[in-house]
């Protein structure tokens, strides 16, 4: 299916920290198991995407664009930003990034398993996990598989060590202590879309190894809540050096801040900021906070 959306770059939507189940094949193109199928995505032009399943499920591509967010108006969205240099420089820069809406379990995973975790190596632990523990899915024309992710049951059958095993180092018990509670049903994973930021949040962080960065990571990306604004050590350090002057700011005072600065769709303004400043120098970055408003360091501000 070939599908047209404006403003769109699937390399840097891929590759801006959200997933870590995909496999590039090629330098537009990239696969997955999707729901115990092959999926594939390629990008052919700047405003085309074309989607490939080996599903027999006639609605799984169009699951799969609602994964993407191809029907978001990006335009809106981006309207909602603050107007301040930094936010139109990182919007300039990342142009055609968006939020995935990704499955619940596997983004809990994921980014229980990202905890102090460089990108490249929480995929690396993600394959691993997927190779080994999950379900091989056979690719079309043969010669390449791609691996489910496993469920909560498969990996309280595969046992803690297991996952260990699997580069995954402490957070491995978080990951088996998790996939216990949900699979046992002491855990809701499809509740939590129902409730507001604030309690889902809260239940979110009764999980092991679940913290408000992670849980906040888990709300954006799988549950779509818009104005969850994970922070970790890139954007508290926009937040600290670039609107508060260097200062050392509360976490609490922060998350005030964030709530009424950034808008309906804190998140995603966060994703932008998040994925630009990672690119930068330290030299560019110094280059930046210099000129900085200082919006919230200012005397009287």
């Amino acid at each position: 299916m070939e599908i047209t959306v404006d403003r769109y770059d699937l390399r840097k939507i891929i590759d801006s920290g959200q997933a870590f189940h995909w496999t590039q094949v090629d330098q537009s193109s990239w696969e997955t198991a999707w729901r115990g199928n092959w999926l594939g995505v390629k990008q052919t032009s700047a405003s085309q995407l074309v989607f490939e399943t080996n599903s027999r499920d006639h609605q799984t591509l169009s699951h799969v664009t609602t994964y993407f967010q191809c029907d978001v108006d990006l335009n809106s969205v981006i309207s909602t930003f603050p107007q301040d240099d930094l936010m139109q420089i990182a919007v300039e820069r990342r142009q055609g990034l968006r939020l995935l809406r990704q499955d619940p379990w596997l983004c809990l995973a994921s980014f229980i398993l990202s905890s102090t975790k460089q990108i490249t190596q929480i995929k690396e632990i993600v394959r691993l996990m997927s190779s080994r523990l999950g379900k091989c899915v056979q690719c079309p024309g043969g010669g390449r598989n791609v691996y489910t992710f496993p469920e909560p049951q498969d990996i309280v059958g595969a046992g803690e060590q297991a996952i260990r095993e699997c580069k995954a180092g402490f957070r491995a018990k978080y990951i088996y202590q998790c996939a216990k509670q949900v699979e046992s049903g002491q855990f809701d994973l499809e509740a939590i879309g129902n409730l507001s930021l604030e309690r889902a949040r809260e239940s979110l962080i009764t999980l092991p190894g679940v913290g408000p960065k992670i849980a906040d990571c888990v709300l954006l990306f799988a549950y779509g809540f818009a104005q969850a604004f994970p922070v970790d050590v890139w954007v508290h350090r926009v937040l600290q050096d670039y609107y508060y002057n260097g200062m050392n700011v509360p976490i609490k005072e922060l998350g005030l801040f964030v709530q009424n600065y950034f808008g309906p769709n804190a998140g995603f303004a966060q994703q932008y900021l998040f994925d630009y400043i990672r690119s930068l120098t330290k030299a560019e970055w110094t280059e930046l906070v210099s000129g900085s408003p200082i919006l919230m360091g200012k005397k009287g501000a």
